[in-house]
């Protein structure tokens, strides 16, 4: 695959992203798009990266997550570094949408929808994703899709004192904070932290003036306090926040349950009257329009 490196559209620990364009030459894949997101690290420090290209590969088959194109390396100003190509978002990510207002809540429930179908796909692969939050959501035209598997860790496996603690803090169910302890179900507990914030526009925890880092570890950890659920969301979104927010992972709802939630469903059934053009009513106001204006015939001469 030949690709020319664009700007650069965000960096981290991982390395930095770019958008790149495809060439369309002699072998090229008809399925790889024009435009494509790289991301990028040095090859001294691609193993994390090489691991995430394995597990977009392993999840290809859900239209909910990013795909991925391949690996490549390349020696670019003198350094080494290790490639991969990724589906373009050019969205943007779930955190860019919301700012300060929140979403509409059929919009909500669409995207919803979607990180649910990828969290059933990843856990049914015998994987936690480790980090759903609203900067790891995509935005590919009107679809949401799942990114950034660096954090990503098999079922079971023991995470070791060594790797610490893994996600971010603000959307981490308690057991990950307190005991290290990554299921399918600390995953359904970010996933309410999302749609919590997509639905308000802020973050899920409101941070007291003052509060030390530990204070708020403590807060989400090992009290018995959960995100405020504000009262003026839909009594669907309040019950799935609810079922997303059980303080014991035994007891939480499981990704696919959730998926036949009436909350999911409202966004679909929204978005069918959009798409359709016209509002249930339209029909019988269009067929009222002639008797409640009289137009009158324009004879011409």
């Amino acid at each position: 695959m030949h690709w020319t490196r664009g700007k650069t559209l965000g960096s981290g620990g991982f390395g930095f992203v770019s958008i790149a364009t495809t060439h369309r030459d002699g072998g090229h894949n008809p399925h790889i798009p024009a435009v494509v997101a790289v991301k990028s690290t040095n090859i001294s420090q691609s193993k994390s990266l090489s691991m995430e290209k394995d597990l977009l590969h392993k999840f290809k088959s859900c239209p909910c997550i990013l795909r991925c194109f391949g690996d490549q390396i390349t020696t670019e100003n003198g350094r080494n570094l290790y490639n991969i190509i990724l589906e373009y978002a050019p969205g943007g990510s779930l955190a860019d949408k919301i700012l300060s207002k929140g979403l509409p809540e059929d919009v909500v429930s669409h995207h919803a929808k979607s990180i649910a179908t990828a969290l059933v796909h990843i856990h049914k692969h015998g994987y936690v994703h480790c980090d759903v939050k609203p900067q790891n959501v995509l935005l590919v035209g009107e679809d949401a899709k799942l990114a950034d598997f660096g954090s990503c860790k098999k079922i079971g496996d023991s995470v070791g004192e060594q790797q610490g603690f893994r996600g971010t803090v603000l959307y981490a169910a308690p057991e990950s904070i307190s005991r290290l302890e990554y299921s399918a179900a600390t995953d359904v507990w970010a996933l309410g932290c999302t749609v919590l914030s997509m639905l308000t526009g802020r973050a899920p925890w409101e941070i007291a003036k003052g509060a030390t880092a530990t204070d708020v570890l403590m807060m989400i950890g090992c009290s018995d306090r959960i995100p405020e659920i504000p009262n003026v969301v839909s009594k669907e979104a309040r019950d799935f926040l609810r079922k997303c927010f059980v303080k014991n992972p035994a007891a939480r709802c499981r990704a696919e349950s959730l998926l036949r939630h009436p909350f999911l469903k409202m966004g679909a059934r929204r978005r069918r009257h959009h798409h359709h053009g016209h509002h249930p009513l339209s029909s019988k106001l269009q067929s009222l329009l002639p008797q409640c204006f009289h137009v009158p015939k324009i004879h011409v001469h």
